[in-house]
C-alpha cells in the first residue's frame, strides 16, 4: 500500500545568515595515546571569521568531549557548544500528537492529527476538512477489515474516506508541518549509525587554522621488548609498542605520541540528563567520587649499589648469531613529572580497527645475569637479569622476551615501570644447577630489669638469626642475590646487604664454581614489657631475680617471691578451712533434717545428737585456725606491700 503525506509549508536552512559550517571529518592530525587507556586526539582545519565548526562523533564519546574539548584559535573567541540531547526524541515528541512509530505510517500519522485541516485524496475521491480520526470497519466477507480516515467538512457535513492506495493526505497547518519535520530530523539523527553531530561556534577575523583537542576512550597500548644478553654486563634492549586505531576514522599522516603514565581517569556522565529527587526538606548531597587511596611513603632508599659482577659466560659458540637488527628510527622519548612519552618519528597511516606494531626505543644498557632466590619459592632460584635504565626516560611496563646472544631463546619475563636511573630483576627460568637452604635460630634474652612505682619493666632483645647456605652450579659462577623478607619494628644487619626493597632487604653472594658459600642475616627487636608487682606469682619473682643484673634488686625480689609465696599459701589455707566447714555444715543440715523424722527417745536420735556435737566441736576449731590463717595473710600481704614499696624507691641501677 502506498501513502504520501505532503507537507504544505517550506523548510528553510538560512545559511545565508549563519556562520559557514566546517565539517571536521578527515581533519585528525595528532593522536596522543595515554596508558590509561585514553587518546588525546587533535583536529585542525582553517576558518575564515565568524565560523561554526560541525564535529561528526560516536554517541559513547560525547560525555568526555562534554569533559575535555579544548578549542585553539589564534585569531578568535570560541562560543557556545551545540548538540542533540540524548533524549531529544523523547522530549520532541511531548508537545505532538502522535509517536514516532507513527511516522511510518502516513494513514496512522494523519489519524492521529485530530482537528488539523487537510486535503485527503483516495480512491478517486478528494474531501478537505478537519482530521476526526482514523478507525476500522469489516467491508464483507471477500474484503474483510478496512482503515477509515474521517473529517469534519466546512460545511459541517462528517465523511470518510476508505485508506487504499495512493492515499495523498496534504496538511495545511503550516504549524504542524513544521512539528512533524523537527520530530523527523531529530529521530533521523537519533537512528543513523549512533553518530551526534556537535556544532562549536568561533567568532574571530581572517582565515586561520583552528585546532580542536580532546580525550576519548582508546585501547590501552602496550609494549613488548627484546632484550639480546651480550654475557659481559650488556645488552641490547629493544622496545616495541602495539598501537591499535579505535577512534571511528582512518588515520593518514597523523603525528602519534605515546604515554606512559598512571593518570586518574575518569568517566562522565554529563550528556545524560540528571534530575534531582526533591524531598520535602531538601537535604544537599555533594557526589565526592573515589577518594584515592594513600598508599604512604617509604623511608628514603640507600644509594643504588652498583651492578653486580656478571657470572661467567656459559659454553657458546664464537658467533652471535642472535645479534637483533637496528631499528631504522626510534622514537622521541620525552621524561615529564609524572609520564614519559614517545613520539614517533614519522606520520602513521593506519585504519580503523588495524594494529601497528613500530620500535620505539633501540638502546644498549646494562644487564648482569643473576641467580635470584626468595623465600618459599623452593630450593632453587630464578635467573634473572638486572637492568640497569641508563636511557634517560622512564621505561614502561611491559613483557620481556630474553635471547642469548649465541643460544637464543631463553625465557620470558615481566619488566615493571622502571624510571630512569634505577635498576629492575627481570626473572626468565629456573636456575635448577643452584640450591638455597635457609635455617631461622630465634632467641630472646632479657636485657635489663627495673621497678618503678610498684610496676617491674622488663626489656628484652629479641635475635632471629638466619643462616643462608648456597651450594654453586658445578659448571660456572654465579652472583645470588637473597631476598629476606623486613619486618616492621625490627633492625636488620648482615655483611651480605646490597640494597633492598619496599618488602626485603637483598644479599649478595659471588659463588665459585662447583663452591658453597653462606650468609648471615640477623634482626633484632628491643621491647620492654611492664608489669604490676601485686599481681605477680611467686614463681615470676623468682625468675626475674634470677636475671636482675642489679644483686640489691634480685634480693628484694627474691624477699617479695618468699612472702608472695607465704601470702599464698595462707590464702590457700583459708580456702581449704572454708570448703571443710561448709562440707560440715551440710552435713549438720541434713542430721537436723533426719532428727525431725525420728521418735525423740530413739537409739537413732540419741546417735544423731552425739554427730551434731562432734561437729560443732569440729568447727570451733576450724574457726579458731581460720582465723589464724586470716591473721597471717594480712602479715604477709602487709609484708608484701612494704617490700614493693621499698622496691619502688629504689634508684635504679644505670
Amino acid at each position: 500500500m502506498t501513502h504520501q503525506l505532503l507537507l504544505a509549508g517550506t523548510l528553510l536552512l538560512m545559511l545565508a545568515a549563519a556562520p559557514p559550517l566546517m565539517a571536521a571529518s578527515g581533519l585528525v592530525r595528532e593522536v596522543t595515546l595515554s596508558s590509561g587507556g585514553l587518546a588525546e586526539v587533535t583536529l585542525a582545519g582553517t576558518v575564515d571569521g565568524d565560523a561554526t565548526i560541525a564535529l561528526d562523533v560516536r554517541a559513547d564519546q560525547i560525555d568526555d568531549i562534554l569533559k575535555s574539548l579544548v578549542v585553539r584559535d589564534p585569531g578568535g573567541r570560541v562560543g557556545a557548544m551545540r548538540l542533540d540531547g540524548e533524549d531529544q526524541v523523547e522530549e520532541v515528541l511531548r508537545g505532538v500528537p502522535f509517536t514516532a512509530d507513527d511516522l511510518s505510517s502516513s494513514a496512522q500519522l494523519a489519524g492521529k492529527l485530530q482537528g488539523v485541516e487537510v486535503r485527503v485524496e483516495s480512491g478517486g475521491r478528494v474531501l478537505e476538512g478537519r482530521v476526526l480520526g482514523l478507525s476500522e470497519r469489516e467491508a464483507g466477507a471477500e474484503t474483510g477489515t478496512v482503515r477509515v480516515l474521517s473529517l469534519l467538512t466546512g460545511s459541517g457535513a462528517l465523511e470518510s474516506v476508505r485508506v487504499d492506495d495512493g492515499l495523498t493526505v496534504t496538511i495545511r497547518d503550516p504549524a504542524m508541518v513544521a512539528r512533524i519535520a523537527e520530530v523527523v530530523d531529530v529521530a533521523g539523527r537519533a537512528k543513523t549509525s549512533g553518530a551526534r553531530r556537535v556544532e562549536i561556534a568561533l567568532s574571530g577575523t581572517g582565515a586561520r587554522e583552528v585546532r580542536l583537542t580532546y580525550v576519548v576512550a582508546a585501547p590501552v597500548w602496550k609494549t613488548s621488548y627484546r632484550i639480546v644478553d651480550h654475557g659481559d654486563g650488556r645488552a641490547n634492549l629493544q622496545a616495541w609498542a602495539i598501537i591499535e586505531n579505535a577512534l571511528g576514522e582512518d588515520w593518514k599522516g597523523v603525528d602519534v605520541t605515546l604515554s606512559s603514565g598512571a593518570p586518574v581517569t575518569l568517566q562522565p556522565r554529563l550528556h545524560r540528563r540528571t534530575w534531582r529527587r526533591r524531598a520535602e526538606a531538601p537535604v544537599p548531597v555533594e557526589d565526592l567520587g573515589m577518594p584515592d587511596l594513600d598508599a604512604g611513603t617509604l623511608a628514603a632508599r640507600p644509594a643504588a649499589p652498583p651492578m653486580p659482577a656478571p657470572m661467567e659466560r656459559m659454553r657458546r659458540s664464537a658467533d652471535a648469531r642472535y645479534e637483533a637488527a637496528p631499528a631504522a628510527v626510534a622514537a622521541q622519548p620525552t621524561e615529564g613529572d609524572v609520564v614519559a612519552t614517545f613520539r614517533l618519528p614519522h606520520p602513521v597511516d593506519l585504519g580503523v580497527g588495524r594494529t601497528l606494531s613500530v620500535p620505539i626505543l633501540d638502546t644498549e644498557i646494562e644487564a648482569a645475569r643473576i641467580a635470584l632466590w626468595k623465600p618459599g619459592q623452593g630450593p632453587h632460584p630464578i635467573a634473572a637479569l638486572m637492568l640497569r635504565n641508563g636511557t634517560g626516560t622512564t621505561l614502561p611496563p611491559g613483557i620481556l622476551t630474553v635471547y642469548d646472544r649465541a643460544l637464543g631463546y631463553v625465557g620470558d619475563a615481566r619488566l615493571p615501570a622502571t624510571p630512569a636511573g634505577e635498576q629492575r630483576f627481570a626473572a626468565f627460568a629456573a636456575d635448577r644447577k643452584v640450591g638455597v637452604r635457609a635455617e631461622a635460630k630465634p632467641a630472646e634474652v632479657v636485657t635489663r630489669i627495673t621497678v618503678v612505682d610498684g610496676a617491674l619493666r622488663a626489656t628484652a632483645r629479641t635475635r632471629e638469626e638466619t643462616v643462608y647456605t648456597v651450594k654453586g652450579a658445578p659448571d660456572a659462577a654465579r652472583t645470588v642475590v637473597i631476598e629476606h623478607p623486613r619486618r616492621d619494628g625490627w633492625t636488620f644487619s648482615s655483611p651480605a646487604r646490597d640494597g633492598e626493597t619496599a618488602a626485603a632487604y637483598r644479599l649478595k653472594l659471588d659463588v665459585a664454581a662447583a663452591g658453597t658459600a653462606e650468609a648471615r642475616a640477623v634482626l633484632e627487636r628491643v621491647q620492654t614489657d611492664t608489669y604490676a608487682l601485686a599481681e605477680a606469682e611467686a614463681g615470676m619473682l623468682v625468675s626475674w631475680s634470677a636475671l636482675a643484673d642489679d644483686p640489691a634488686l634480685a634480693d628484694g625480689l627474691k624477699a617479695l617471691s618468699r612472702a608472695r609465696a607465704d601470702s599464698q599459701a595462707a590464702t590457700r589455707e583459708i580456702a581449704e578451712i572454708g570448703e571443710r566447714i561448709a562440707t560440715i555444715t551440710t552435713e549438720q543440715e541434713r542430721i537436723r533434717g533426719n532428727l525431725g523424722v525420728v521418735p525423740k527417745d530413739s537409739e537413732l536420735a540419741r546417735r544423731y545428737l552425739a554427730q551434731m556435737g562432734t561437729q560443732e566441736d569440729a568447727l570451733a576449731r576450724l574457726g579458731t585456725t581460720q582465723d589464724e590463717a586470716r591473721a597471717r595473710l594480712g602479715t604477709q600481704e602487709a609484708r608484701v606491700r612494704a617490700l614493693i614499696a621499698e622496691l619502688s624507691g629504689r634508684e635504679p641501677r644505670p
